[in-house]
């Protein structure tokens, strides 16, 4: 950081020397007139020092030559007389017009530089804390992108597998003390492979974003829809009976199939296999509701695929399955 140094104008420089001059014309015609001065010295000592202060070293010098000058002229005037003697007073006085300006410049000096030093340190001090700010930004921003990737599919944006877990345990809990019915559906698109065989990956992509955001456009506020394998994705349904999320998964899958999409020019009929399970007892977990539901998936693809096989108990097993368990 560049020092900034105060320096004076000509009107700091001019100010104290006139000040003294007037001080002395004034004093010396008091004596001229009969009217006693009681202490010549202590008025152009002070003006000295205001010359000093304001105009610098030379500004109090040019002071002290026009107050010892003057000076000499009162306390060498016989009509004039102080206690204690004139002599004395009139080397006090060219002592202190001597000193003072110098003593002055430099107590003035090193007050600046120690404002000059409290400044610099009070700007470090300032900067280090936009710094700090600065650097507080980018934490948070780089610690919303680590959530970001840690819980988001980089191709669909959808959730990824972890986060789907996370969240739908947290469902399943609720939804059990609440004793409300959870469904789950867990699709992945048929015949995959060969659209990366003969259109490449970029289309297979494609593929899979297409897939998400013809799903993200079925599913309700309180459902989660996760991407949780290549080309599979799972939908969680809170208050969903297995019947209900089979009739959804079906609409799904008739949405899907009849929404046109389009690679290299060429139509691509893109169509899912589904299986659908719902939760029997309270304690069933998630990881035991996507193995049964992708039991009931590859039962699709054995069946056909693009279809909806459900996992699902029959009403009468359902009952048995709540008695047995609040039996329990």
């Amino acid at each position: 950081m560049k020092r900034v140094q105060w320096r004076p104008t000509s009107w700091h420089f001019a100010v104290g020397p006139l000040l003294t001059l007037a001080a002395a014309g004034l004093m010396l015609s008091f004596a001229r007139y009969g009217v006693q001065v009681p202490t010549p010295g202590a008025f152009m000592l002070g003006t000295i020092l205001l010359s000093s202060y304001f105009g610098g070293a030379a500004a109090g010098y040019l002071s002290a030559v026009i107050g010892i000058v003057c000076g000499y002229l009162l306390l060498t005037d016989p009509a004039l007389t102080f206690t204690p003697g004139n002599e004395f007073r009139l080397h006090l006085l060219v002592a202190a017009g001597l000193g003072l300006p110098l003593l002055v410049s430099l107590l003035r000096n090193r007050s600046a530089r120690l404002l000059e030093l409290e400044r610099a340190m009070r700007e470090r001090a300032e900067a280090a804390n936009r710094e700090l700010l600065t650097l507080r930004a980018e934490l948070e921003r780089h610690a919303q992108q680590l959530e970001r990737l840690a819980t988001t599919d980089d191709l669909t944006g959808l959730c990824n597998r972890r986060h789907f877990l996370v969240l739908a345990e947290s469902d399943r809990r609720r939804h059990a003390h609440e004793e409300r019915p959870l469904a789950l559906i867990l699709f992945d698109i048929d015949l995959f492979k060969a659209v990366n065989d003969r259109f490449g990956h970029d289309a297979g992509d494609a593929v899979i974003r297409h897939v998400a955001d013809v799903c993200r456009g079925e599913i309700g506020g309180s459902e989660i829809l996760a991407r949780v394998g290549g080309e599979e994705f799972v939908i969680l349904l809170p208050g969903t009976t297995g019947r209900q999320a089979a009739a959804r998964a079906d609409a799904v899958r008739r949405r899907l199939e009849a929404t046109a999409f389009a690679v290299d020019g060429a139509s691509i009929s893109v169509t899912i296999s589904i299986g659908v399970s719902e939760a029997t007892v309270p304690a069933e977990s998630i990881g035991d509701l996507m193995k049964r539901a992708d039991r009931a998936l590859y039962q699709a693809k054995r069946d056909g695929r693009n279809c909806v096989r459900c996992a699902c108990p029959a009403p009468s097993e359902s009952a048995d399955a709540a008695a047995v368990a609040a039996a329990a």
